[in-house]
């Protein structure tokens, strides 16, 4: 996975072999959109503690459209917008490996 860089040098999306995922694509910097084969989603990290209340409310609302969240132990990786073949599972094994990453590339 090759990491993608704005003009100061933070991780911003990513490029791998048969697709991409980005961290924001909406002016207010709340969700990204991942693209894999015939597949695009958009998704965000989601923790309801830490969260604010603009969040909460989006939050809330893409719950009521078709969605898909995984948890992991209070933080959420959620998907909406779905357009695809590829199942949301498959996309957030996608999210898991690109937020891995960033993780790693941070401490280093």
């Amino acid at each position: 996975m090759e990491m993608i860089l704005n003009e100061n040098d933070i991780v911003v999306g990513a490029k791998f072999d048969n697709g991409t995922i980005q961290d924001y694509v909406d002016d207010a910097k709340t969700y990204g959109l991942i693209r894999v084969e015939d597949t695009t989603a958009n998704w965000f990290l989601y923790n309801d503690l830490d969260s604010p209340e603009e969040m909460k409310a989006f939050y809330k609302k893409v719950k009521k459209e078709e969605h898909f969240i995984k948890n992991d132990f209070g933080e959420e990786i959620v998907l909406f917008n779905k357009n695809g073949t590829m199942s949301f599972e498959e996309l957030t094994k996608k999210i898991d490996s690109y937020l891995d990453d960033e993780v790693m590339s941070s401490i280093y």
